[in-house]
């Protein structure tokens, strides 16, 4: 599988890690190439929900990230070096004044900072959390344990804005008429279960628990044996372009 070093230009949230050396270079032209790096002395992470992105200083991709976007793409980690990284989650913005439009940091633009450790030749998922009541990255280790033949691996993240924080959300399967997953807080995620594969697809509701109110739904799923899955529910009501829904992430 390939490796990716990472790299990316800002648009409108970007998030941006730094190792102890600075590193004073012009971030977006110094690095417009592959950099490889040597996979078993680094760490392997996926990063969700968020715009754009830097790690180590250097830019994560060449093109921008929208609202509910993955990087990189489904089942593939980005490879970035192993070791205490901090990370600065910073809206970032374009000049208007330059012709073609370029990203252009604005003082204050940082939202929030946090630093983790990332051990070497494991995999990890963070996950960008919303706003309210404050910014936070929940950092969750990719252990993969192989399913058993006939099943699947699925988790869920909720990142659902409108819920009051003290609600938990449940992932209810239609074909088993059952919750599969079960209280999960808000900007958590749960561990991964282990499901039978359906013979005919299933419809996964993320439900209030104790309730039968659907947040968001995925319909249509027909997973496939020996696969892992994460479903985000991520969104919130009244906002055009971000109304509720369940995004399906394929880990491996």
């Amino acid at each position: 599988m390939k490796k990716y070093s990472l790299i990316a230009i800002i648009t409108t949230l970007l998030v941006t890690t730094f190792s102890c050396t600075k590193d004073d270079v012009d971030l977006i032209a110094d690095n417009d190439k592959w950099v490889y790096l040597d996979s078993s002395n680094s760490a392997n992470v996926k990063i969700y929900q968020v715009f754009a992105g830097y790690v180590n200083g250097k830019k994560l991709n060449g093109t921008t990230l929208g609202y509910g976007s993955v990087f990189p793409t489904t089942n593939v980690y980005a490879n970035l070096p192993s070791g205490s990284t901090k990370f600065d989650i910073i809206n970032g913005r374009l000049d208007l004044s330059v012709v073609p439009n370029v990203p252009k940091f604005i003082a204050g633009d940082t939202l929030a900072s946090f630093t983790t450790t990332l051990d070497k030749s494991k995999y990890y998922s963070i996950f960008i959390g919303d706003s309210v009541p404050f910014m936070r990255a929940t950092i969750k280790e990719d252990i993969f344990a192989t399913p058993d033949v006939g099943t699947y691996k699925i988790r869920i993240a909720n990142l659902f804005m409108n819920n009051n924080p003290t609600d938990t959300v449940s992932l209810f399967s239609v074909r088993q008429n059952a919750e599969i997953i079960s209280n999960i807080t808000h900007k958590e995620v749960s561990n991964w279960v282990q499901i039978p594969v359906p013979i005919i697809s299933d419809t996964l509701r993320f439900i209030k628990k104790g309730t039968t109110t659907t947040y968001a739904q995925l319909t249509g799923f027909s997973p496939t044996a020996l696969r892992s899955y994460t479903l985000v529910g991520r969104g919130k009501n009244g906002v055009t372009g971000k109304t509720p829904a369940a995004a399906l992430i394929t880990n491996r």
